[in-house]
């Protein structure tokens, strides 16, 4: 039986073995044998991460790990999935397996017979996939801890081979940006040269189309050989396949073209922004050959993804649940600037997402807008860095008319690169979006500014983010956990509005805010960042009995004041008791639960009812 060095290493040898045993049906086969094989966690952890491990010390071919969040979906392509080889001397022919390849391969006594009636065409798709947006630094760090082996440079030599580019079709476009920090002379042999790789390709300051600006880390093309329909873009995904860094494939659209597979349209002259994003350099853009992939509910680390793990997890956090939550809504009071009020729906916030959709409204998200902050660009920021300690996705973004007018939120198509150009608001479930109106001044909104501002508020009340493909517009759901921070009620719509009251005039925020620092430590953060993840992925249900004296209690309270309790606010009640009950890991409402909502609400409306009147 091949050793773990073999399946990691040299997994294409295993392929090649399958496919002798079983021909045309080892594409399944292959799949069982590698989900076998990483079965466990600790053994998918003996699997190199592209997302820790340098380019340069991951072996070509060999197995590696990638999680990411789906930027792009390109046309399928057809490639050689099965191809016909002789031997050169005696003429016997033999048949190879083209499953996760980039190029057809053979030995230097074999040729390829690329008329053999015996070949077969297949089809795969190409995913353009980007590092998590907003990942938070503990949460990458995390996952590098976790990992039990890293790649290393491989100082063999590359044993010679005769090649031919898979593909008989075009491949999905994509443009690409250089990183500085692979700016650095490549020494590894076995890794492609950068001189090599760019002879052909213009790569002058190329966009590797990251939604988040500052977001640094490598993208790649991921191709994917099954489940091909199960794709969508902002999908978390973590692939495990063949890397593929091969130098020729710079230059496989050139070859292909001289071969006249790809001017079957005669007079057709591919743009050169559509050659650039058909072929990126590997360096900058490697190539990964899907042979698992498991969709992410969640990227935290410290929280298992099966379900019978989750709820040991949750069985021990719900022995000491009162303790840690009242520790948790003691930090947040002292960001909140000693609002108990505010504290308590800023942890609502904290643990929001959308479970499920009537017609086109969301159900579960909760976007809050606080008012009254300071007006100081510090304390937004401030707020920002402590949500990163906490939350797995976080991005701050000011509220600017800059901004609005020059920056793009939503996709747009791009047809002469012919690709999808990202937008700020490309994000995947559960990311927080912390908006600082603060830094809002006087000025003009332009057309853009106004699309924006169209974006932002569709996003915060529908949960969805329109991509504009030019001649048609299309909605993409969305489940971002929107935050906003305003001196007055925000010019965006938000699901609950809390006026800040704090309990003492704090004249140093920085001073303030390092005072949890004594609070947050590396055991007390686990417990937190554990909590708010868990908090999200539990089940809720209300009895019959319980929704009976809920509604019952709304009947009352129309009959007391029917413009004080409407449908909104009985709506917002609905979601306030759920959170509640979920931050006390119960998935259930209780009558003391349902209480505490309607004193929590009634304050709330108080104190906005007296900003309202403040002159």
């Amino acid at each position: 039986m091949p050793g773990v060095e073999d399946w990691t290493t040299n997994p294409l040898g295993i392929v090649q073995s399958i496919y002798d045993k079983h021909g045309p049906a080892s594409s399944e086969k292959v799949r069982e044998y590698f989900l076998s094989k990483t079965e466990s966690e600790t053994a998918r952890l003996w699997v190199p991460s592209l997302n820790d491990t340098p380019l340069h010390c991951l072996v070509p071919n060999s197995l590696v790990r990638y999680r990411c969040m789906i930027q792009d979906m390109y046309d399928p392509e057809f490639y050689m999935g099965e191809y016909e080889v002789s031997d050169v001397a005696t003429k016997t022919t033999s048949m190879k397996s083209g499953l996760y390849k980039d190029i057809a391969e053979c030995s230097k006594n074999q040729e390829i017979n690329t008329e053999s009636e015996r070949n077969v065409t297949m089809e795969r798709q190409t995913l353009y996939c980007v590092p998590i947006p907003g990942e938070t630094d503990w949460v990458k760090s995390g996952y590098s801890d976790k990992t039990g082996k890293k790649g290393f440079p491989s100082s063999s030599v590359t044993p010679s081979r005769s090649k031919r580019g898979l593909e008989e079709d075009n491949e999905a476009p994509l443009d690409t940006r250089m990183e500085e920090e692979m700016d650095s002379k490549i020494e590894d042999n076995k890794r492609p040269r950068r001189d090599v790789l760019e002879g052909s390709i213009p790569c002058n300051n190329p966009d590797l189309n990251f939604p988040l600006p500052g977001e640094k880390g490598l993208p790649c093309l991921v191709k994917v050989y099954e489940d091909m329909d199960g794709f969508a873009v902002t999908d978390m995904i973590e692939f495990i396949g063949v890397l593929s860094v091969d130098p020729s494939l710079a230059h496989v659209y050139d070859e292909n073209r001289l071969d006249g597979l790809q001017n079957s349209i005669e007079g057709y002259e591919e743009p050169m922004e559509e050659r650039s994003a058909h072929a990126p350099p590997p360096s900058l853009v490697p190539r990964l050959h899907a042979i698992i992939h498991h969709k992410l509910k969640h990227n935290n680390p410290h929280v298992p993804a099966e379900k019978e793990k989750i709820d040991t997890d949750v069985k021990s956090l719900r022995a000491e649940i009162s303790s840690l939550r009242r520790q948790i809504l003691s930090a947040l009071e002292q960001v909140m600037l000693g609002d108990s009020l505010a504290a308590e729906y800023f942890l609502c916030h904290l643990i929001s997402s959308v479970y499920g959709r009537a017609d086109v409204m969301p159900l579960g998200k909760f976007s809050l807008n606080l008012t009254h902050c300071p007006p100081t660009n510090e304390y937004g920021q401030l707020i920002h860095t402590f949500m990163e300690a906490l939350t797995t996705k976080c991005h701050f973004f000011p509220l600017s008319i800059e901004n609005m007018n020059n920056l793009r939120l939503s996709p747009e198509k791009d047809y002469t690169a012919n690709r999808l150009r990202s937008g700020l608001l490309q994000l995947s479930a559960d990311t927080s979006l912390v908006i600082d109106e603060t830094q809002l001044q006087p000025g003009q909104l332009e057309a853009t500014g106004v699309k924006n501002m169209t974006a932002l508020g569709n996003l915060i009340s529908w949960q969805k983010v329109e991509y504009d493909f030019r001649f048609h517009k299309q909605d993409f759901l969305s489940n971002v956990c929107v935050f906003i921070l305003s001196e007055a009620k925000s010019i965006l719509p938000s699901d609950c509005l809390v006026p800040l009251n704090p309990a003492c005039v704090v004249e140093n925020l920085q001073r303030h805010f390092s005072q949890l620092d004594v609070v947050l430590t590396p055991e007390f953060l686990g417990h937190v960042r554990s909590f708010l993840t868990i908090c999200k992925l539990q089940e809720y249900t209300i009895s019959d009995d319980m929704q009976k004296a809920i509604q019952d209690d709304f009947v009352e309270m129309r009959k007391e004041d029917h413009k004080s309790m409407t449908v909104d606010d009985f709506h917002t009640l609905l979601n306030l008791v759920r959170l509640l009950s979920l931050s006390a890991l119960e998935t259930s409402p209780t009558q003391s639960m349902w209480e505490k909502a309607k004193t929590m609400e009634a304050e709330r409306k108080r104190r906005i009812l007296m900003s309202n009147n403040t002159p």
